[in-house]
């Protein structure tokens, strides 16, 4: 992909396009959208600026803090679903709060839930491509 066009195009479209996905996760918790639709937006985002870069840092760094990443993420989860149990209330209870949020309204665990899903989905998406995309043209699982 030696196209100029083509690059500066995505250089372009990877600001506008993570700057989409934090609106439709900042919104998604009261409206559609959320975590898993904004992740993937910010997941093409990501796989633009790969394929804008031949030799893109953001690609070592996901091979590198995938799994500290991934596991800081599913702790996350699994606390902001416990938090309600020690305030007396059901699991996946949602606890908001009177802090207002330019797009998302009142700030809560559900956007922190959400959160937590939006970084899942789009790093694990981005680095689903990366593994899955041979770049050499020599073929990585001969």
């Amino acid at each position: 992909m030696n196209e100029v066009l083509i690059k500066t195009s995505f250089k372009i479209l990877c600001p506008l396009l993570a700057l989409v996905s934090l609106i439709l996760f900042l919104r998604g918790h009261n409206l559609p959208g959320g975590g898993f639709i904004g992740g993937l937006t910010l997941s093409l985002s990501m796989i633009l600026l790969i394929l804008s870069n031949k030799e893109s840092k953001l690609e070592s760094i996901l091979r590198i803090y995938f799994v500290k990443v991934m596991a800081i993420c599913l702790m996350g989860l699994a606390l902001t679903a416990l938090f309600p149990l020690m305030l007396d209330k059901t699991l996946f209870t949602g606890i908001w709060t009177s802090i207002p949020l330019p797009i998302a309204g009142k700030f809560s665990s559900i956007l922190i839930f959400d959160l937590f899903i939006y970084l899942i989905v789009a790093i694990s998406t981005t680095r689903a491509y990366v593994e899955f995309t041979d770049f050499s043209g020599e073929g990585r699982f001969l």
